[in-house]
């Protein structure tokens, strides 16, 4: 009696693939490509789509609040601050997507309440909407503010930005494996 082994070839082969896709290194890779993926996103997001990634319109400013905004400013981008911070960190087996500033929580999920504003001083620069030849610094008294900010979700994946995920995702394993 004889036993013949066949598809030995196909067995050694599996054996490599399942090797290559144990490597810590090609999962760092992969989480780095999602998360640059997933940046641009969000920045695309802020900057020009001004929607929840449900895909709902973000809240206007009030009317109040939209008196003191610039021509080039919009929602979320005054000076550009959050839209600079937004950025990504790959730890071990998950990818952070975020920004740092302490107020963007607040833009992401809302707030209504009272803030408490420490004594500080003012630079005033325009009075009655014209500039001052000659800024002054005004004295300003603790207070408590309060404050209603609509959410303004920014951080998530819409539909299409998770379809983008998987493709870098299939894209990623299929070059790896051919």
């Amino acid at each position: 009696m004889a036993v013949q082994v066949t598809g030995l070839e196909d067995i050694q082969r599996y054996e490599q693939l399942i090797k290559t896709l144990g490597d810590p290194k090609h999962k760092a890779e992969l989480l780095d490509a999602m998360g640059a993926l997933v940046e641009s996103q969000t920045r695309r997001r802020i900057a020009d789509e001004k929607t929840a990634p449900d895909g709902s319109p973000w809240p206007d400013w009030s009317p109040e609040y939209k008196k003191t905004r610039h021509g080039n400013q919009s929602l979320l981008q005054g000076g550009g601050d959050l839209l600079d911070s937004i950025t990504y960190v790959v730890q071990r087996n998950q990818v952070r997507i975020g920004s740092p500033l302490p107020y963007s929580g607040v833009h992401q999920d809302g707030f209504s309440g009272a803030v408490q504003v420490d004594a500080h001083t003012r630079l005033i620069t325009q009075a009655f909407g014209k500039a001052l030849a000659f800024p002054v610094y005004q004295s300003v008294s603790a207070f408590t503010r309060q404050m209603n900010i609509p959410q303004r979700e920014y951080l998530g994946l819409s539909n299409e930005n998770q379809e983008e995920v998987f493709a870098v995702i299939g894209n990623f394993w299929k070059e790896l494996l051919v």
